[in-house]
């Protein structure tokens, strides 16, 4: 039993890195078991489809990303402190923990647009469900007085997840040396437009 747990997260490891650099359709059964150093038919002892290879790996990233980005905030104060761990841990997450081509997650969001199934309805769930614990950390700061209490809460986590995802991008396909630099920038813009009226920054006109 201990071995077929040893053998099944390894599979779950080494898939989740092979769906970090050659996308989720490149996750196959044959390339997978290539990539373990194990047969096909021993694979299928653990998934018996692509579909469900994908799935679990899907699954797996997201547990595996919680472990290192929300779960370390939880243990900050309350509000804006939680929000701003928050935001430090997930910003280029993937790259810290190991996986050599970015967050599958994200990049799934583009590989997925268009294409119907249960691999894309995952995607979506998985999206939907980091939104509301974005949304909820959003609410909890406005709560504790750290926010505009008129805030409008959505906009600011639509906005905050467009600079996560344009750091994606910068980052993995332009290859932008300035990518952190500027998600930073923007995050820090976007945190000021936010706060009460009496805190928020004093910009100087342009003569």
């Amino acid at each position: 039993m201990g071995n077929a747990i040893s053998t099944h997260e390894r599979i779950l490891e080494q898939g989740m890195a092979l769906m970090s650099q050659a996308g989720i359709e490149g996750v196959t059964l044959g390339v997978l078991a290539d990539r373990i150093g194990m047969s096909k038919s021993g694979l299928f002892a653990h998934f018996k489809s692509k579909e469900e290879v994908q799935l679990s790996l899907l699954e797996h990233t997201a547990e595996f990303a919680n472990a290192r980005v929300l779960a370390p905030a939880l243990k900050v104060e309350l509000g804006l402190p939680r929000l701003k761990a928050l935001v430090a841990n997930w910003f280029g997450w993937a790259r810290r923990a190991g996986l050599p081509g970015g967050c599958p997650v994200a990049a799934g969001l583009f590989e997925y647009d268009d294409v119907e199934g249960a691999v894309r309805s995952k995607i979506l769930e998985l999206e939907k469900t980091w939104r509301q614990v974005l949304t909820q950390l959003v609410r909890e700061v406005v709560e504790a007085g750290h926010f505009d209490k008129r805030l409008d809460i959505e906009q600011f986590v639509w906005e905050l997840s467009a600079i996560y995802l344009g750091h994606h991008a910068a980052q993995r396909f332009l290859r932008a040396a300035d990518a952190d630099r500027r998600a930073q920038t923007a995050f820090a813009a976007l945190l000021d437009r936010a706060l009460p009226i009496t805190r928020r920054k004093k910009v100087r006109p342009r003569k």
